[in-house]
């Protein structure tokens, strides 16, 4: 009885049907809530992980190739999502720690040199309106990417992408 109830589940999921990605957001979201949060630590980081691997397969529709359960194949993925913006989100945020991204003398105990203010500066003016709006809101405001994306009014996957090119410009000039 389990095992029809997940076929029509993934035949529904297959067809795009929105009940069946809606019943399996439902059915999982304690689960992989919890998975999220056991991976980031963090329950704004673990909504936002969810919510954009829901919008990816939703937008994607890569049910067509699942062959194991929506559930399984759906934690997984989230799984997966955790760790990449771990990662990411390490890497990133390590490299702009060297960064001077400071507006006041007062936010530091060292004066930046000159030529790193000068690096911050070409590589800020390199960077087109959309980067410089994305790396304002992750690294002055702290938003997630999540509500970052809604600010500006792109889905979060335009956000990652800004974010991913503002950032392989700055590791250009500061690497």
């Amino acid at each position: 009885m389990q095992n029809l109830a997940e076929n029509n589940l993934l035949e529904g999921l297959i067809q795009g049907d929105h009940k069946a990605f809606e019943q399996l957001y439902k059915k999982e979201y304690n689960v992989l809530f919890a998975k999220a949060m056991k991976v980031l630590g963090d329950a704004e980081k673990a909504k936002d992980a969810i919510n954009e691997v829901f919008l990816q397969l939703w937008e994607r529709n890569t049910f067509r190739n699942v062959t194991v359960s929506p559930e399984a194949y759906v934690l997984v993925i989230i799984h997966h999502k955790c760790l990449r913006m771990i990662t990411t989100g390490t890497k990133d945020r390590t490299k702009l720690k060297d960064v001077p991204f400071t507006n006041s003398d007062e936010d530091s105990d060292q004066e930046p040199s000159l030529e790193k203010i000068n690096r911050l500066k070409l590589a800020t003016g390199k960077l087109s309106e959309n980067q410089r709006i994305a790396i304002t809101k992750i690294y002055w405001q702290k938003l997630s990417y999540k509500q970052a994306a809604e600010q500006m009014g792109i889905s979060v996957n335009s956000f990652n992408e800004h974010m991913k090119r503002a950032m392989q410009k700055y590791r250009k000039l500061f690497d």
